[in-house]
């Protein structure tokens, strides 16, 4: 094999790893190139090149997955550009001629012919050998590929719902469902909000302040939210705008107050800020958790609903507020909570008109939110409430996409520069954020 004008040279039976990690055996210093990239191993058809993981490969210009390496071979490492290494497989050495007169020399294992007609092999070892090269098992779990455990997730993950069967079956308490099926949806919604944000890496400093903003929303919302709550919601039931209000407020600032301390803490005793796309991440984060909490209670009385329903149209019913318990109330508060923490991060990041932007955003969410309850207790209908929750969506998205160039705006305007009143920041402190 050469490489980069070096010739290397593998037995059959070594595994030959391929990447920019420097214990590979053969090292790419190409940032194009994944640190384990790919591997060559050795198997009864002989050499085969396969890339791991998202890596890709090129060979004439197509992209390859698994090469066979019978003859000489060039592939290109991530793009068709990309460094290009050559296999140079050594031919297999020919067996002897037979003595004239003598028997003649059985065919080398491998070899066309082998096993010879009439060989007791011939259809065991043949059933024996394609079974190998189809299900390679022993290839697989040698496969360095495991090792950024990804896949080793998706088991995970896809056998969730069959561990929750066995584990839940006997369980008494009927929101025990609700809570194990939100906690496997909330990663997925986690996910998706980090593509559209694009918030940067997470480093440890941000995985502790999400881990307590978790912590917070879950005691907050035990102790405080709750009790709050419980002195409004027959308002709210009865169409009181003014009591969907103040149960929008309160369930908007359990989310945004755990947020808005972790960014005055940061910002205090670090003297760090982060980019406002991260602030909006980690206020998903809360929403989420939020959302998690409160559809224990939610799915409790869908799914009391369905065993108590004397009609199909009420087990329905029932079940369908279940799906959507599950699936999009975390959402939907994630989608508030991170409305609100844009304008933390604003706030936070560009102080003169910190408390009036905090508010600000605190306030849409919390209308939003109010609205979204008055509507499904005063009409008769679905539909405003989808029509808030498009809105919410709107805003929620906008802010995802020009994040960035409402940050550069508020940076160059004269209004949002200069120190707060209520807490200087000195001038030599810098941005630790990707905020422009």
């Amino acid at each position: 094999m050469i490489f980069d004008g070096r010739s290397y040279v593998f037995q059959p039976g070594q595994t030959v790893m391929i990447g920019r990690l420097s214990d590979n055996s053969i090292i790419v210093d190409d940032p194009t190139v994944s640190r384990r990239h790919a591997q060559l191993t050795w198997g009864p058809v002989g050499w085969v090149y396969e890339n791991l993981g998202q890596a890709r490969a090129f060979q004439h210009g197509q992209q390859v997955n698994q090469v066979l390496v019978r003859q000489p071979t060039e592939l290109s490492l991530a793009s068709p550009q990309g460094p290009v290494m050559r296999f140079q497989p050594v031919a297999a050495a020919e067996p002897p001629a037979p003595r004239p007169g003598g028997p003649a020399a059985a065919p080398m294992p491998g070899a066309p012919g082998y096993p010879p007609p009439g060989h007791p092999a011939s259809t065991t070892g043949g059933l024996a050998m394609a079974v190998e090269i189809l299900v390679p098992i022993r290839s697989w779990l040698k496969n360095p590929g495991w090792h950024n455990g990804l896949r080793l997730l998706v088991i995970a993950y896809a056998l969730l719902p069959l561990i929750f069967l066995a584990l839940l079956s006997n369980s008494r308490s009927l929101a025990a469902p609700g809570f194990a099926y939100s906690i496997y949806i909330a990663p997925l919604w986690a996910i998706a909000f980090w593509l559209l944000m694009r918030p940067g890496r997470l480093h440890t400093q941000e995985i502790v302040i999400a881990v307590a903003i978790v912590i917070w929303v879950t005691i907050w919302l035990n102790v405080v939210t709750i009790n709050i709550n419980d002195q409004l919601v027959n308002g709210v039931r009865r169409g009181n705008f003014l009591a969907a209000l103040g149960v929008g407020y309160n369930e908007e600032i359990s989310k945004a107050l755990p947020v808005l301390l972790a960014a005055l803490i940061l910002l205090r005793f670090r003297h760090a800020k982060l980019n406002v796309r991260m602030w909006m991440f980690l206020g998903t984060i809360a929403g989420l958790t939020f959302g998690i909490i409160e559809e224990m209670f939610y799915t409790e009385m869908a799914i009391a609903q369905v065993a108590n329903a004397n009609a199909v149209a009420q087990a329905d019913t029932g079940v369908l507020d279940f799906a959507f318990r599950v699936f999009v109330d975390g959402f939907e508060h994630a989608v508030w909570a991170g409305v609100s923490a844009f304008f933390i991060g604003i706030g936070v990041n560009y102080p003169r008109r910190r408390w009036q932007l905090i508010i600000f955003g605190v306030s849409i969410a919390a209308i939003l939110h109010a609205l979204n309850d008055w509507s499904l207790s005063t009409f008769n209908s679905y539909w405003p409430g989808i029509a808030v929750q498009a809105i919410s969506l709107l805003l929620f998205l906008g802010y995802t996409m020009s994040a960035t160039s409402i940050e550069r705006e508020v940076q160059r305007t004269a209004l949002f520069r200069g120190d707060s009143m209520i807490m200087e920041i000195p001038s030599q402190w810098t941005d630790t954020g990707s905020s422009p």
